[in-house]
């Protein structure tokens, strides 16, 4: 009854201790930290090569079944996902909980250098990350073009690419998909032996000639 009796008889009380309650509330809630992606991490190791230029079915084959093969031998490692798309290979490895993410890096990062001989001439290095909800991409764009597709990739690559990349706030600017401007070189045969050469000779002839020389002014 005494209790009850205090807001009766001083009611100053009361609000005083209401706005004390009050004003700390907004100074927490001003002072609260919030993220909406907050950041962690999950045991997760992705491997991802570009091919350009190479169906998905090549891509599979010529690629993502050899650095399966490569990394199965990893330790710690619960689940090993691969994705083969035009142009693009990824595998993706999920560790056990216990295993270290940096250690398990490492060695898959090994096990790749090892084969990298045998993957094709025309592969980017692959390049290994662990998973992070920061580098997910937030803008997936599809372009289409009624123009030929080696030219509309070059629009892409050089000219619409470096202006998105200069924007602020943009990290990096992936390309997937399209035809790369390559030359062809169809060979007789019946002149390649007239010539008394094998088809690796000439293949090591155009490398050796693929080469730029400065030329001055």
């Amino acid at each position: 009854m005494k209790l009850a009796a205090i807001p009766i008889k001083r009611p100053t009380i009361v609000v005083v201790l209401f706005t004390i309650l009050i004003l700390g509330g907004l100074y927490s809630y001003s002072r609260l930290g919030y993220e909406l992606l907050p950041k962690f991490s999950l045991n997760l190791i992705t491997i991802s090569t570009p091919y350009p230029g190479a169906s998905s079915s090549e891509v599979e084959n010529s690629v993502t079944k050899k650095i399966e093969d490569a990394i199965s031998s990893v330790e710690n490692v619960k689940k090993i996902e691969s994705k083969s798309f035009e142009g693009l290979s990824t595998v993706s490895l999920t560790l056990t909980s216990d295993a270290d993410e940096n250690e398990s890096l490492n060695d898959a990062q090994r096990k790749i250098n090892a084969i990298e001989k045998d993957l094709p001439d025309d592969v980017d290095p692959p390049s290994l990350s662990k998973f992070s909800l920061s580098d997910l991409p937030i803008i997936t764009i599809g372009a289409t073009a009624n123009m030929e597709e080696t030219a509309f990739y070059d629009l892409l690559d050089k000219k619409i690419k470096p202006v998105l990349s200069s924007t602020k706030g943009v990290g990096q600017i992936t390309v997937i998909g399209g035809s790369e401007r390559e030359i062809q070189v169809n060979i007789d045969p019946e002149k390649v032996k007239g010539f008394n050469l094998t088809l690796p000779q000439v293949v090591s002839i155009i490398l050796s000639s693929n080469i730029d020389y400065p030329t001055g002014n």
